[in-house]
């Protein structure tokens, strides 16, 4: 076990800065416009269905889902402090692991389950029993919503590197390949950067579509098979 993944995820509240209840929430509401963009066509159509956010900080993901009227949204964390600026801000939030979680609710499934930079802070050997656990409280057609490091970015050695508690970065197939094992299919990647969420950014992700297409034809000349997806973090979804 990585002895930093405690060291630095129970401490995530000072890394970021988060001084009040009002500055986190601020953070969170500058985030919601890019869940949209990221999470388009992915959410339940039923604003009620369970919902557990695994690693959920200090709540921005939860914050978001409320947002958009979903009304049975959990999350867990280990970061106290995370923990206690999400419940202040009326949020549903535990300080547990998943596997403390799901235990203490043996009878609890979820048609929705988000992992969102999670996955990568595990080994392999980590990630089988832990993955196992919570796609078995996965209802059936339920979905898993990840974002991980992306191994085929031109910047995938700092997604990897970026933070001192990674253990590991995905291809698409790679993705692809763990969901299969724990009978998932990966159903959609996107990838988010820049995100579309105003005109300028809109604009400047045309010309970086543009861009990334002659560095594509160039590398291709050159003998290589360019990414598909550019961003150093992918989003998937994948569905039981």
């Amino acid at each position: 076990m990585n002895p930093y993944r405690d060291a630095f995820y129970n401490r995530q509240a000072e890394w970021h800065g988060y001084t009040s209840l009002e500055f986190a929430e601020g953070k969170h509401r500058e985030r919601v416009k890019y869940y949209d963009w990221y999470t388009q066509g992915w959410l339940p159509d039923d604003r009620s269905v369970p919902i557990l956010d695994v690693g959920c900080g200090s709540g921005q993901f939860l914050y978001f889902l409320r947002e958009r009227g979903f009304t049975n949204a959990a999350g867990i964390d280990l970061d106290a402090a995370q923990i206690e600026i999400a419940r202040g801000l009326g949020l549903d939030a535990r300080k547990a692991t998943a596997t403390e979680h799901l235990q203490a609710n043996p009878d609890q499934s979820y048609g929705l389950i988000s992992m969102l930079d999670i996955l990568e802070h595990f080994t392999r050997e980590e990630l089988f029993p832990l993955l196992e656990t919570i796609v078995a409280r996965l209802a059936l057609g339920g979905r898993l919503i990840a974002s991980v490091p992306n191994a085929d970015s031109p910047e995938a050695s700092r997604s990897i590197y970026a933070d001192i508690t990674h253990e590991i970065a995905f291809t698409p197939t790679s993705l692809a390949e763990l969901f299969f094992c724990h009978g998932l299919k990966l159903v959609e990647l996107r990838d988010p950067w820049p995100a579309p969420v105003t005109p300028l950014r809109k604009a400047y992700r045309a010309f970086a579509n543009t861009t990334r297409k002659l560095e594509a034809l160039r590398q291709k000349a050159l003998g290589f098979d360019p990414p598909k997806y550019w961003s150093s973090v992918v989003w998937a979804v994948a569905e039981k």
